[in-house]
């Protein structure tokens, strides 16, 4: 009985991962670039800049440098800086794909359309969501046809995941390149959810009721403008994903209205569905299962999951940058200047002078 409790509270606590997991995927949208159309003339290959070299004398270097590694100790603008040893992270990745599927040669076609770094201090107990923009150009890592490493290509830091079997190794791909992106930055684990995994997790919990304010005419004929309904599968996504159809939506506020109506909706429902099954955080993690990817064991997932109700969850935040539209697709360019300071004050501590 023992281990049938503790195994319970296991998952129980794994799911509150999965449920943050749907939250911040369904979230996404939040986050899509404007379709702007590339200024006549702009350079839409352009490549990543390094740091100017400080005039110092000192052994450190720029966090901004080709290394695999992030450095133990940096020096920028004048300061001396080491990584903080009292972080760890997770990578949360929401694939493009229905449903988790291998692919029969080394390329899939599941895109990272949600690539988010959940950032732990066990020092000031915090977790900060680091979004990266599925846009953003960069350098990725490649897989030839036997899996290993063949060299990067410059494009969108979605693709990452597209290299490989649609797999685990697809998922260490993209924490490749995200490293990357981050200057070395250590990732420690990953997980992966699929598009209906959203879907299912809503439907486990009876659906979530919302008063529609929106007009959803041409988009979801389903969602009436004023009336009350219970969201169920493609309808809850389309209810907080929607904006570029939605005539008065320019600047997404209604959208971000909508994605905290449904948040407080479906965190009801879970407590709901949990007071009334006890079995409901194993068939929720079960069937939540078949769409996840992780390198983390259910001992893992419920220590992350602890933090994240014990720790104070930041708002998330974004790498600056351009959205421009290239030859065919967006393209998101970073703000090299600005991601520099990010990463200093993210994953670095300045040095204490003696």
């Amino acid at each position: 009985m023992r281990i049938q409790t503790r195994t319970l509270k296991l998952v129980l606590i794994a799911l509150a991962v999965i449920v943050l997991l749907v939250v911040v995927y369904i979230l996404a949208g939040r986050f899509e670039a404007s379709r702007e159309v590339a200024p006549e003339g702009a350079d839409t290959a352009a490549s990543r800049t390094t740091v100017k070299e400080e005039d110092d004398d000192t052994d450190a270097v720029s966090p901004l440098n080709d290394d695999s590694e992030a450095t133990a100790t940096v020096y920028y603008n004048g300061k001396e800086y080491c990584l903080n040893d009292s972080l760890h992270n997770i990578l949360i990745l929401g694939i493009d794909d229905a449903e988790v599927t291998e692919s029969s040669t080394y390329r899939n076609s599941g895109q990272a359309d949600l690539i988010l770094l959940a950032v732990f201090n066990d020092e000031e107990k915090t977790c900060t969501l680091l979004h990266i923009n599925r846009d953003t150009m960069t350098d990725v890592s490649v897989l030839g046809a036997l899996g290993d490493y063949a060299g990067v290509t410059y494009e969108q830091i979605a693709l990452a995941h597209t290299y490989g079997s649609g797999l685990e190794d697809s998922c260490e791909n993209t924490v490749t390149t995200v490293s990357s992106f981050l200057y070395g930055v250590e990732i420690d684990n990953y997980l992966s959810l699929t598009m209906d995994g959203v879907a299912v997790i809503n439907d486990l919990v009876g659906g979530v009721t919302v008063t529609i304010e929106d007009d959803f005419t041409g988009v979801d004929d389903t969602l009436v403008q004023g009336e009350t309904v219970t969201l169920m599968g493609e309808h809850a996504l389309t209810y907080v994903r929607a904006r570029y159809s939605m005539t008065d939506d320019s600047s997404n506020l209604a959208r971000m209205e909508r994605q905290k109506t449904y948040m407080l909706g479906l965190t009801e429902a879970l407590k709901k569905a949990t007071a009334a099954d006890v079995g409901f955080p194993l068939e929720a993690y079960a069937a939540a299962a078949d769409y996840i990817i992780t390198d983390c064991d259910i001992d893992a997932l419920a220590n992350y999951g602890s933090q994240l109700t014990e720790y104070t969850l930041s708002d998330i935040i974004s790498p600056e940058g351009e959205a421009v539209l290239g030859e065919e697709y967006m393209e998101f360019y970073v703000d090299e200047d600005a991601l520099q300071q990010l990463v200093i004050d993210l994953f670095y501590v300045p040095v204490e002078e003696e």
